[in-house]
């Protein structure tokens, strides 16, 4: 299949806003949304089908029903380079979570759309500018933005998530149980204020990048890891691991500093298109088209 010549992007020590860069998806999401507590932790375990896919949005059928979709074809501005939400193909054509979900997106809201690969640095300029109508991918909901420019509702949020060696002692995530822990992360991260906030009794060490980070977990110079719950699970799932690791418990969400909305982002001037959208977003999550274009890209479970 096309993805498993995809590697995992090693080179990039950190994540641009908003976007993972990482491949070789081998098996499907099949996940349910569990609460946790303290610590805005929500856990989410392994489920039989896509109809227990976690809920990002809430379906509001009336914004279908609005004005008639644009005569002109939808220009979808996606970043080139950040499996596996958008990348391009050995045949030039685009591919990815965040391109996929658009596609389907525009086909349900009866839109024409074509994709357009854009640089990241590029894509802000390019909306603003009218080259593109909307940015699919690449791009962290910030006040900056929110101020500038229209959005959907979130399709997926970003979590942390704890990595340990198999076999490691401890019992859970929680802060007592990782207390007087070496616990790794990318230094200069919201990852690191994450831990910073929450597990000021461990041993935080930080590392320069994301290769020397898991490097440092496979070899034992840490006891665990703290980095994004997609990129971890694509090393884990990786031939530099090694088959060394396992998560430590669920995914960890806080929306201060690890959690982060991922939607597609629009001209103010565009508000009739951002709710047409937003309404076939919604109902490809009610009928599980979201969970199974997951599925395709991911390795395993994020939640």
């Amino acid at each position: 299949m096309w993805w498993l010549s995809r590697a995992i992007h090693t080179s990039r020590a950190r994540l641009k806003p908003g976007c993972n860069a990482m491949a070789r998806p081998l098996r499907g999401i099949r996940a349910i949304f569990v609460l946790g507590l303290g610590l805005a932790v929500a856990t989410l375990a392994q489920a039989q089908d896509a109809a227990t896919f976690p809920r990002f949005r809430h379906a509001e059928q009336e914004a279908m029903q609005g004005s008639a979709p644009p005569a002109s074809t939808i220009r979808l501005l996606a970043e080139g380079d950040y499996a596996p939400w958008s990348f391009t193909l050995d045949d030039g054509t685009m591919a990815g979570i965040a391109v996929e979900m658009a596609l389907v997106a525009c086909e349900d809201a009866g839109l024409s759309c074509e994709v357009l690969p854009t640089p990241f640095t590029g894509l802000a300029p390019a909306l603003a500018a009218n080259e593109g109508d909307v940015i699919i991918s690449g791009m962290r909901v910030t006040t900056e933005i929110e101020a500038q420019f229209a959005m959907t509702r979130p399709y997926f949020k970003s979590v942390g998530q704890f990595v340990i060696r198999s076999g490691t002692p401890i019992p859970g995530a929680d802060p007592r149980s990782l207390q007087d822990r070496r616990i790794g992360y990318i230094k200069d991260t919201l990852h690191g204020v994450f831990l910073q906030k929450y597990y000021g009794r461990s041993t935080l060490v930080p590392e320069n990048s994301e290769a020397e980070l898991f490097e440092a977990l496979r070899t034992g110079a840490l006891d665990a890891v703290f980095a994004d719950g997609v990129r971890a699970m694509f090393w884990m799932n990786g031939d530099q691991s090694r088959d060394c690791c396992e998560r430590l418990g669920g995914a960890m969400v806080d929306p201060e500093t690890v959690t982060r909305p991922l939607v597609f982002v629009l001209r103010q001037d565009s508000l009739a298109l951002r709710d047409r959208l937003d309404a076939a977003l919604d109902q490809m999550e009610e009928t599980g088209r979201t969970a199974t274009i997951f599925q395709r890209y991911l390795p395993g479970k994020v939640w």
